[in-house]
């Protein structure tokens, strides 16, 4: 599956794209073989964190495909729980040895949370083993009340919001070691500017390490679950994948360092696909996440897809 687009006008390219591509040889299926389908996932932790995504995925010619996405998230955070709906459209081509994808997502949760992500990706296939470039692009609000003492000694609720923005670049792979497995990597690096304002008074750069109250009332807890919100300077990710016939079981583990030295996220977890029927499969997950803000966290992850 791709990451999520905004970039719906760009279908209109890609079809383009495609037909002059040319017709694809007989008996060799389409570069975009596949890409017909609908997931819904969700994932939840003992925390009370979650995420839930259905993603629609079609394709356009033989070479390109366009995907919609819709959902939700829930986190409980000190100031409240936050509950950001999210939007995700995406555009990729494809040929028999590359493939381009576009795509960007949007979490909102009115005017106390906002996030918009861009990301493509460019991968180069033989063989099995598959090698990709990446880069990001992230804007984020969050707005809310912090209580802050006054000179009488008493608190009071003041206004404030906290900005995040900045872009990434990273590489992912895949390495076939033999038939039945494989092993994959992926590391990322993202350069991000913070800025806070309170009751009319603003200061940016990297105010958020020495203005916890902030941090944690407004940008909220690191949560595994959802680390899509997390904005991480850092991060590294190693995993493999053994499959049979019918089934495929993969175990990876995931590190990253959060912007303004707001702790590190870790998580290990595994994942069984298995094709329950033509056209069905249904992937469940388990694993273990710690985060120096929010804690320990088991949490579960539930995949099904349909292919036509």
């Amino acid at each position: 599956m791709t990451t999520p687009s905004r970039l719906t006008p760009a279908a209109a390219l890609l079809a383009l794209l495609a037909a002059a591509a040319g017709p694809s040889v007989a008996d060799t299926p389409p570069a975009n073989d596949g890409m017909r389908f609908v997931d819904a996932s969700v994932q939840a932790d003992d925390r009370h964190d979650l995420q839930a995504l259905t993603t629609i995925s079609l394709p356009v010619g033989e070479h390109a495909w366009v995907q919609a996405g819709g959902g939700t998230s829930h986190s409980e955070e000190p100031a409240g729980p936050r509950r950001p709906g999210i939007l995700a459209l995406a555009a990729g081509i494809a040929a028999s040895a590359w493939q381009f994808t576009l795509g960007a997502t949007r979490r909102s949760d009115a005017s106390r949370y906002r996030q918009t992500d861009w990301a493509s990706s460019l991968e180069w296939h033989h063989d099995g083993n598959m090698l990709g470039l990446d880069l990001t692009h992230r804007r984020s609000l969050a707005s809310g009340t912090v209580t802050v003492a006054n000179a009488l000694g008493a608190s009071t609720a003041v206004p404030a919001q906290a900005r995040i923005s900045g872009t990434g670049a990273g590489l992912h792979g895949t390495l076939a070691v033999n038939e039945h497995a494989s092993v994959y990597a992926a590391v990322a690096g993202s350069h991000y500017r913070s800025g806070t304002q309170q009751a009319g008074t603003t200061s940016s750069g990297g105010p958020l390490a020495s203005n916890p109250l902030l941090a944690s009332a407004l940008l909220g807890d690191t949560s595994v679950v959802n680390r899509d919100e997390a904005a991480l300077d850092r991060s590294a990710l190693v995993g493999a994948t053994w499959r049979w016939s019918r089934a495929a079981v993969s175990a990876e583990y995931a590190t990253g360092r959060v912007h303004d030295d707001a702790g590190t996220l870790r998580s290990v977890d595994v994942k069984a696909a298995i094709d329950v029927a033509p056209g069905w499969r249904v992937t469940p997950g388990l694993g273990r996440g710690t985060a120096d803000q929010g804690g320990r966290a088991t949490f579960a992850s539930l995949s099904v897809t349909h292919a036509w």
